[in-house]
């Protein structure tokens, strides 16, 4: 489950849980469509599914996005994660 959100100032905000191993290099993973990647490290990966209207705009114009790892109310982690838009998000996971 994760939940995308942006501030007032156009900045993007990724809410997700504590996943067990930290971040090398992240990367936000994106084609324009509905799912997108995190990759946290070669043994950590996420799919986002079904990313709405208003966020596939928001990702459009940004290079980077704020991740919170959390769980219930602590924070576990903070990290930024670089935007890389590729040709198909779906066709890197499969």
């Amino acid at each position: 489950m994760y939940q995308i959100c942006q501030h007032k100032n156009g900045d993007l905000l990724l809410v997700i849980e504590p996943q067990m191993s930290d971040p090398e290099d992240p990367m936000f993973i994106y084609d324009g469509g509905d799912t997108a990647l995190l990759f946290r490290n070669w043994d950590s990966n996420l799919r986002l599914n079904n990313l709405s209207e208003q966020t596939r705009s928001a990702l459009q114009n940004a290079d980077e996005i704020l991740v919170i790892e959390k769980q219930d109310e602590c924070v576990i982690r903070t990290y930024i994660a670089s935007i890389r838009f590729v040709r198909s998000v779906k066709s890197l996971i499969a």
